[in-house]
C-alpha cells in the first residue's frame, strides 16, 4: 500500500474539474492529453489516486469520475 501523500495543486484543479464537467451519472470527459494522469505510473509523484477518482479508457482518451471520497475530499476543501 502506498503511503498518504498530499495532493498537488494541479491533481486539485483536476478533481474540480472533473466535478463541474460532469454529466448526470458523474462521468467527465477526459482529453488524450490529460488520460496519462490517470494511466503513466511513471509520472512524478504517482497519477491521480484511485481512492479519490474512477478512470476508464474510451478511444484515445477516457472518462472519470470522483469517488464518494473524492467528492467529500472536494465539499471539504470548499471550508478549509
Amino acid at each position: 500500500m502506498n503511503e498518504p501523500r498530499k495532493l498537488t495543486a494541479g491533481e486539485k484543479h483536476i478533481l474540480s474539474l472533473i466535478r463541474k464537467g460532469s454529466d448526470s451519472d458523474g462521468w467527465a470527459p477526459v482529453s488524450k492529453a490529460v488520460k496519462p494522469l490517470f494511466t503513466d505510473k511513471k509520472i512524478p509523484g504517482g497519477v491521480i489516486p484511485e481512492a479519490l477518482c474512477e478512470f476508464e479508457p474510451v478511444g484515445e482518451g477516457g472518462r472519470a469520475r470522483l469517488t464518494t471520497l473524492g467528492n467529500n475530499l472536494l465539499d471539504a476543501m470548499a471550508w478549509l
